[in-house]
């Protein structure tokens, strides 16, 4: 619901104000027409649909808004085809999965601005509603600006600036605070002796990231039982996101007994610093209500060494260290809890 979404400020937005906003966000949109068209861009030079969205309306408005079309659109209110104004958003379903995957904004006169991924214009460019294949794929307008025509409490205005400062639950720290917990199989297909697929054991990852900025920084722990090197390990991981579907991580790794390397009976040890980095590639998300599921693979490396602390060869340090996490992601925000 949209109103679910929406904080209320102590001053409401007059009508002109209103009018002011949208301007200001189609002004900041058509900045970028021509920008080329890049799955999962949020600019400033390229972009996807929801990315120029998300772009445009928080440097236009400061407003953070959800980062995909479909979540954009769980967000909006929905407004009839007549009570559509410039600034509103326009949404499609253009892909065989029945699924909100496209958004754009609309502004005036049949028209609307997004970004596109192919045909004879793809990247940022101005769309006709009336253009049949958009008249086929339309599903819906949305608001997330009051309407210029009405008064509707959903932002403030400053007196002494008039600049527009509007906030979703999305700003809130409490929706910005976002806890995962994955679950993994893990397995590798390199040993000193062979190359063959080798089950390595299971991971559970609990994790929180703050997810304001563009960049946003992570903190978690993965309690890990290694079958692979017969041992329990606890890496403390420190993660920075580039966006919903690849984060890097980093950090310490704790050992808590002996270690075998895999398909031998070679003692070796865990190095606590440097411990372990890795990548971590995620799915679009099924979203269910404020929770989101994703399928993961994490691709890390841990770092061993001999017994008197020497590096091991290339072959075994590769063995041992290198390992596919495959699995499930669960993420929800802390305003989950009510908090």
């Amino acid at each position: 619901m949209f109103f679910s979404s929406v904080q209320i400020f102590a001053q409401n937005m007059t009508p002109a104000q209103a009018k002011a906003a949208r301007e200001k966000f189609i002004m900041e949109a058509k900045s970028h027409i021509g920008a080329a068209y890049e799955y999962g861009a949020v600019g400033p030079e390229v972009f996807d649909c929801s990315g120029l969205i998300y772009y445009s309306a928080h440097h236009a408005l400061g407003l953070q808004l959800p980062r995909t079309a479909k979540a954009i659109y769980s967000h909006v209110r929905i407004v009839s085809e007549e009570k559509r104004e410039e600034g509103d958003l326009i949404f499609f379903k253009t892909t065989s999965s029945g699924q909100i995957s496209h958004v754009g904004i609309y502004i005036g006169g049949g028209q609307f601005i997004s970004a596109i991924s192919d045909g004879p214009n793809s990247g940022v460019v101005v769309s006709s509603l009336n253009q049949p294949y958009w008249m086929d794929k339309y599903v819906a307008t949305g608001q997330i600006l009051p309407s210029g025509r009405e008064t509707t409490s959903i932002a403030q205005v400053t007196p002494e600036s008039k600049d527009i400062t509007i906030s979703l639950e999305d700003q809130n720290f409490s929706d910005n605070l976002v806890f995962d917990f994955s679950t993994f199989v893990d397995w590798a297909l390199i040993s000193p002796r062979r190359f063959i697929f080798q089950f390595r054991g299971v991971d559970i990852k609990l994790h929180a990231q703050y997810k304001k900025w563009k960049l946003s920084p992570g903190f978690g722990t993965i309690f890990r039982i290694n079958t692979g090197l017969n041992t329990f390990q606890l890496p403390l991981i420190f993660s920075l996101s580039l966006n919903d579907y690849f984060s890097f991580y980093a950090g310490p790794v704790f050992t808590f007994n002996d270690v075998k390397l895999i398909d031998s009976d070679k003692e070796i040890k865990s190095s606590i610093f440097p411990g372990i980095i890795g990548f971590s590639f995620s799915t679009p998300s099924l979203v269910v209500g404020k929770t989101k599921i994703q399928a993961v693979q994490d691709i890390s490396y841990t770092v061993y060494n001999n017994l008197d602390g020497s590096a091991l060869s290339f072959i075994e340090s590769i063995s041992a260290g290198l390992v596919m996490y495959t699995g499930i992601k669960i993420l929800f925000p802390l305003s989950i809890f009510g908090v």
